[in-house]
This record gives C-alpha cells, sequence and structure tokens, in this order.
C-alpha cells in the first residue's frame, strides 16, 4: 500500500507544479495571446469584434 500512496503523492505534487506553471503564464500578457483561446471564443482580438456566424 506504501507504493501506491507515494504515486498518488507524486502525481499530485506534480499536477500542482504544472497547475502554478500554467497560472503564471496565464498572467504574462505576452503569453496569454498564444495560451488562452478565451479571446476567440468571445470573440474578441486586438479589441476589435469577429463577426458573428448568425451573421
Amino acid at each position: 500500500m506504501g507504493n501506491v500512496e507515494r504515486l498518488l503523492i507524486k502525481l499530485v505534487v506534480i499536477q500542482f507544479a504544472f497547475l502554478l506553471i500554467a497560472q503564471t503564464l496565464l498572467t504574462q500578457e505576452s503569453a496569454r495571446i498564444y495560451l488562452s483561446k478565451t479571446l476567440y471564443y468571445e470573440g474578441v482580438i486586438n479589441g476589435t469584434q469577429m463577426p458573428s456566424k448568425r451573421e
């Protein structure tokens, strides 16, 4: 049972490290453009609105 618990703890630590890295990158304005698809999903790029699919 000790091996399974050790593996789970390692996975949690690795997941937390990746979470911190991702959050740090998303707070950087220069990296956010390339990493976040939210701007494309909302239809806003560089302050201009993209044409909607309904038109």
